[in-house]
């Protein structure tokens, strides 16, 4: 009986806890530290792709968008123009130094943790309990303390779901615009308005007019579409296709590559990042497959597909999306039982971080834990908001926008960053999930005395 007295006060002493201001405090306390902490340890904040986002931003000084190549200097085929025009402004119109421009990235993601915790305060969620969720789960931030487009993207993507949950017509087309920025700072979000617009369309269907629901899911589309046209125009004039996405993106070589991850190691992985190769990497034919495609389109035969950017022009860069694209087709055809498995894997991967180099052995497991937690927890708070869309707390035409950066990256190589634009929605979820559970308990107690 005792037990059972204690079980059903423990929700209300949480809540308690929970609606400490002092523990709100600490929290963003916690956060604010993190970010200071990444950035260090992140220094000289210069990894993977910056190098290429900060030669694009340079060259926009001169008033062009590219770079020099072996054939002069070539507009570019590879990124989408919205990172490197922000650099360009805080690097060289604003001035700032390298460490100011991830400050304000950081800045503007503890924005969009602030954001939502507005939300889920003003939906009856505690508002602490989710800050203490994102003290706890440093991802988002971690991979904004980069020079890289990731905080960009969670910050845009953010702000789309959240228009999105204002369920009106103004918030459907705000909503569409900041995933048209969202595009413009990685070309894998250019569908997300569509995944939007389906999610309103279900929701519109059972309470507006069909001409009024039709409206509304067709105006992230149409304001995305807007946001984009500038791009899509300046490739129209520079090479003939007017796309709002990278004439020569990497879909090609991220998929050659996932029918390989499940053989490569590590060190193989980081070596091809570096350009390099390794003597597994040759050993199980994948360096052999870089050199037969870099014959076919008369490459050098020193290119590592991980970076289309090693290849030295233009002409090269878009023949080899093409090429890789076909070898990936041809090898999954081959053994389709191996890459079904690397897509299943994805499920899981996409989401938890696996590997933290230069971290000790206690704080890895820390956030190897964080991570999983979060992981079962949000997909378990979707999960509630479809099933039970009435007892539960957040809307569930939110599901798709968490989940498509995995429902896009789930057929392409792994990395667990790529879900990044999402990590602050799915981490919502996962705090309203374990708020609800403290309100059913509640209830459940209510009831039975």
């Amino acid at each position: 009986m005792a037990t059972a007295s204690v079980s059903h006060r423990l929700p209300a002493v949480l809540r308690t806890i929970l609606e400490s201001r002092s523990l709100l405090i600490a929290a963003w306390a916690i956060i604010i530290i993190e970010c200071v902490l990444a950035a260090y340890r992140l220094s000289p904040w210069i990894v993977g792709d910056s190098h290429h986002y900060l030669a694009l931003a340079q060259n926009l000084t001169q008033g062009r968008y590219g770079s020099l190549t072996q054939a002069g200097f070539e507009p570019d085929v590879l990124r989408p123009p919205g990172y490197p025009i922000v650099l360009w402004f805080f690097l060289y119109v604003l001035g700032l130094p390298a460490w100011a421009v991830v400050a304000v990235q950081l800045a503007c993601v503890c924005g969009a943790i602030y954001f939502i915790q507005r939300f889920l305060a003003a939906r009856g969620i505690n508002q602490t309990l989710f800050i203490c969720f994102a003290a706890a789960y440093p991802f988002p931030l971690l991979y904004s303390a980069s020079l890289l487009a990731e905080s960009w993207a969670v910050v845009a993507t953010t702000a789309a779901a959240l228009l999105v949950a204002a369920a009106n017509p103004r918030g459907y087309a705000l909503a569409g615009a900041a995933a048209g920025v969202a595009a413009l700072m990685r070309s894998d979000l250019l569908l997300l308005p569509l995944f939007m617009s389906a999610a309103i369309a279900l929701h519109e269907w059972q309470l507006s007019p069909r001409l009024v629901a039709i409206r509304n899911a067709t105006l992230p589309i149409v304001t995305a579409v807007l946001v984009l046209l500038p791009y899509a125009s300046w490739n129209l004039i520079n090479f003939g296709r007017p796309q709002p996405t990278p004439i020569a993106g990497a879909i090609g070589t991220s998929l050659y590559l996932s029918t390989w991850q499940s053989q490569m190691t590590w060190d193989d992985t980081m070596a091809l990042i570096a350009g390099r190769t390794t003597t597994h990497v040759e050993q199980i034919g994948l360096g052999a497959g870089f050199r037969a495609i870099d014959r076919e389109i008369g490459a050098p035969q020193n290119i590592q597909a991980f970076d289309p950017w090693a290849y030295p022009t233009n002409r090269l860069r878009i023949a080899a999306a093409s090429a890789y694209q076909d070898a990936a087709i041809d090898r999954i055809s081959a053994d389709p039982a191996n890459y079904g498995r690397h897509v299943l894997n994805n499920m899981w991967a996409l989401w938890v971080t696996k590997r933290y180099p230069g971290l000790s052995d206690p704080l890895a497991i820390v956030l190897r834990a964080s991570s999983w937690a979060v992981y079962l927890l949000g997909f378990a708070g979707m999960a509630a908001a479809v099933v039970s869309p009435r007892r539960w707390l957040l809307p569930r035409f939110l599901v798709p926008v968490v989940l498509y950066p995995a429902a896009i990256h789930l057929w392409l190589h792994t990395e667990a960053r790529y879900t990044a634009a999402t990590r602050l929605l799915l981490l919502m979820f996962a705090a309203a999930f374990v708020g609800w559970l403290i309100i059913k308990h509640e209830r459940d107690a209510t009831d039975a005395t």
